[in-house]
């Protein structure tokens, strides 16, 4: 289940539990028939209800432990991470002026010989041409 599902399901779930709060304040008789169709159907939903919240505990729960760990982590990686943003950042700036905008590129694409190439859209009017000793094709060796 993606973490947008999830995160859905939960707070529908969230939403409704005083739906099932209000239907646990009753005592429950087993063999007892409930005595209309809202009845029956309020019974049904709380049980539905409760069986989710039933099985989403657990993920929660997990949930809540996965986000200290990564919490943990990050604060343990910041000083790491932000000594690789200040040497690179130079670095990061200078291509980011030569690509420009990546909405002028095609997305990339891996050639048979395991290069990754990124085709521009339009090509640049001002393109330098390719030198003439430089061959077009496959080389033999």
């Amino acid at each position: 289940m993606c973490f947008r599902m999830r995160q859905r399901f939960l707070i529908a779930t969230l939403m409704l539990l005083p739906v099932t709060a209000m239907a646990q304040d009753e005592p429950l008789i087993e063999h007892a028939e409930p005595q209309s169709g809202f009845e029956r159907m309020q019974r049904g939903f709380g049980m539905i209800f409760e069986g989710l919240r039933e099985e989403v505990d657990p993920t929660v729960d997990g949930l809540k432990d996965k986000a200290g760990e990564l919490r943990d982590k990050a604060r343990e990686m910041a000083p790491e991470m932000r000594e690789w943003v200040e040497s690179m950042g130079p670095a990061l700036r200078d291509l980011a002026d030569k690509i420009g905008d990546l909405n002028d590129y095609h997305a990339p694409e891996k050639l048979p010989n395991g290069d990754i190439i990124l085709r521009r859209k339009q090509p640049l009017l001002d393109a330098p041409e390719p030198p003439m000793d430089v061959p077009m094709g496959p080389t033999d060796i």
